[in-house]
């Protein structure tokens, strides 16, 4: 009997003393990006597939999304916290973080830009956990709250450079690691290039290539202040653009799938003709030396 009326006692203590989950705490969100805009021919590769489809304005994003522009493209995306990023034509990234916490407002994004060119505008990060990052085969820039673009030259250079702010730039090692010890701080209207397992070369004034994107960071930053401002309407648009997309995905893989199991048709006149019983076939010439 004292047994049972201890259990009875201890039971609510115990449920009591347990963590419960917050009524305000909800789960992180699925999604943490959008693609807002695009232009030419531009694909995306799902982080759990391996097949190249056509993107739709206003799909969501999320982490392991791969995307890439051909000749004449560009795409722009609109991350959760309101930064932005430009791809701009011949150009493939994959997001290789992308996570938004609702409650505490930050964000993490890496972007790793395989080739091609890209240009961020990053908002004032406004939680001392956030960071955005874009990694190359030869450095890694993270932002502060800047403008800045990045350039794989080729898979031995990357070139860097800031529009607005400050970006931290360090070279890759062997082993892919950030060389923090070499870390170079680059400022406004300053740019670096870094060559493979080297440190950034010392910075240096904008130079004519860069200065070249100037009005393409002044339209990006017009276009993010109306963004900025609709983005919770551009978040809920995206639920609906999901739908519609993953039933445009479908329809497509549907068709490739039936392509895939036709039988080949031989073009007419192709046919090739058994040689009749008996009749032998004429050996080829031999090689004389």
């Amino acid at each position: 009997m004292c047994k049972r009326a201890f259990s009875l006692v201890f039971l609510p203590l115990f449920l009591l003393l347990s963590p419960q989950p917050s009524p305000c705490a909800q789960p992180p969100a699925p999604f943490s990006a959008t693609l807002v805009d695009f232009e030419g021919e531009v694909l995306v590769q799902k982080g759990a597939e391996n097949l190249w489809l056509p993107v739709e304005k206003n799909m969501p994003l999320e982490q392991g999304d791969q995307i890439k522009t051909g000749a004449n493209g560009f795409a722009e995306i609109l991350v959760d916290d309101g930064s932005q990023i430009r791809r701009e034509e011949n150009s493939e990234i994959t997001l290789s973080e992308l996570s938004a916490d609702s409650q505490t407002k930050s964000v993490t994004a890496s972007v790793y830009l395989w080739f091609g060119r890209m240009l961020s505008n990053v908002s004032r990060l406004a939680h001392s956990r956030s960071k955005f990052e874009v990694l190359t085969p030869t450095v890694v820039a993270g932002a502060r709250g800047t403008d800045f673009a990045v350039e794989v030259v080729d898979t031995k250079q990357t070139d860097v450079g800031v529009f607005d702010g400050e970006v931290g730039v360090a070279g890759l090692d062997r082993q892919k690691k950030p060389m923090r010890e070499s870390e170079a701080v680059l400022g406004k209207g300053y740019q670096s290039s870094v060559f493979r397992n080297k440190p950034p070369a010392p910075p240096v004034q904008l130079r004519e290539k860069m200065l070249s994107f100037t009005p393409r960071f002044e339209l990006l930053k017009n276009k993010g202040t109306h963004r900025r401002r609709d983005l919770p309407k551009i978040m809920e648009k995206r639920k609906l653009v999901h739908q519609e997309t993953l039933n445009k995905w479908k329809a497509i893989k549907t068709e490739r799938s039936n392509q895939m199991r036709k039988p080949e048709t031989p073009p007419p006149g192709s046919s090739k003709t058994e040689p009749k019983q008996g009749m032998e076939q004429e050996a080829p010439p031999k090689k004389t030396m």
